[in-house]
């Protein structure tokens, strides 16, 4: 019987790394520029880059195509896709998805404002001004107790940050939080430069950093092995230490 349960085991590898190496991996992502868009019917993106490179280094190349997130997730649980990037790491998730010790990238979720504005790290004040956050977005423990908690005049829930936005240019609401990253882009992409400012931290000149949640490229239990995802975290490390990360990463930021 333990003869069967081995060779079972080494079968079982086997597909798994025959998997790896006869094809590219199968990388499933949402539309969240900078980190992951479509860019003349290529996907592209700050996350997108990291994780090929990273891939890269294991001997792998990456197919990565973009699906509503959902779908995207379902997708990688079930054996269909190898990898969902930009991924929150939940209890939820960790039961269909193996995930590196090495973060992809951090959501810095940070407040803006349609006038010039700093505000104390403790938040206090808030209870005057109205919010716009975006639905299906978690913000962190301290920040969402102060959301749930009516702490804020008023909170106004959307879909999108584009929407948000414009309802802060119109002066719809008074604060609007998000991250950092993906709404440059917007304000971008919407010509509201003048219109939209980072909220500072009182006293400094730095943004007030709300929360920051590392998010990662969640492998698929039913398609990679362990010994796998260990060599790509290290990978990941690797680029960091050595420049190439910060490289990727500040070529998206001079165009925000």
């Amino acid at each position: 019987m333990k003869y069967v349960i081995y060779l079972a085991a080494v079968f079982s590898f086997a597909l798994i790394s025959g998997f790896l190496s006869a094809a590219p991996l199968q990388v499933r992502t949402l539309e969240n520029p900078p980190l992951e868009y479509m860019l003349d019917g290529e996907v592209t993106g700050v996350a997108v880059d990291l994780t090929r490179e990273a891939l890269r280094r294991t001997g792998h190349a990456a197919q990565i195509e973009i699906r509503p997130w959902k779908r995207a997730l379902y997708e990688v649980a079930e054996g269909q896709a190898d990898i969902a990037i930009n991924t929150g790491r939940s209890d939820e998730r960790e039961a269909w998805g193996i995930f590196p010790d090495e973060a992809l990238i951090n959501e810095t979720f940070v407040l803006f404002s349609s006038i010039p504005m700093s505000l104390p790290k403790d938040l206090s004040g808030i209870e005057h001004f109205s919010l716009g956050n975006q639905l299906g977005y978690f913000y962190g423990e301290r920040f969402h107790t102060k959301v749930t908690n009516d702490r804020f005049r008023s909170v106004e829930t959307t879909l999108t940050i584009e929407k948000n936005l414009e309802k802060l240019v119109a002066k719809r609401i008074d604060l609007f939080i998000g991250d950092l990253l993906p709404t440059r882009y917007y304000i971008r992409q919407l010509d509201f430069g003048d219109d939209v400012h980072i909220v500072l931290e009182e006293g400094t000149d730095q943004p007030l950093v709300v929360s920051i949640s590392p998010t990662f490229a969640a492998f698929s239990r039913k398609t990679v092995s362990p010994e796998f995802v260990k060599r790509f975290s290290e990978a990941l490390k690797k680029m960091k230490e050595d420049g190439s990360y910060s490289q990727i990463v500040d070529s998206y930021l001079n165009d925000l």
